[in-house]
């Protein structure tokens, strides 16, 4: 074992920190990506439950 080898110290408490703020930033944006992509879906859907009710039917000319 070498002197350097003493469990990590202030850096290493540092280099967990910055891990830790690191993973949290990785969930928050997955977090934001997931309800994007929900708020999208939802929208969709109503637009389609929307359409059909908002346009009166049209009568086919001949």
């Amino acid at each position: 074992m070498s002197d350097r080898d003493n469990g990590g110290g202030f850096f290493g408490f540092v280099e967990a920190v910055l891990a830790l703020i690191g993973a949290l930033t990785v969930l928050g944006i997955a977090a934001v990506a997931v309800s994007v992509l929900a708020w999208e879906m939802e929208l969709r859907r109503s637009e389609q439950l929307e359409t059909p009710a908002s346009e009166p039917p049209t009568a086919p000319t001949a």
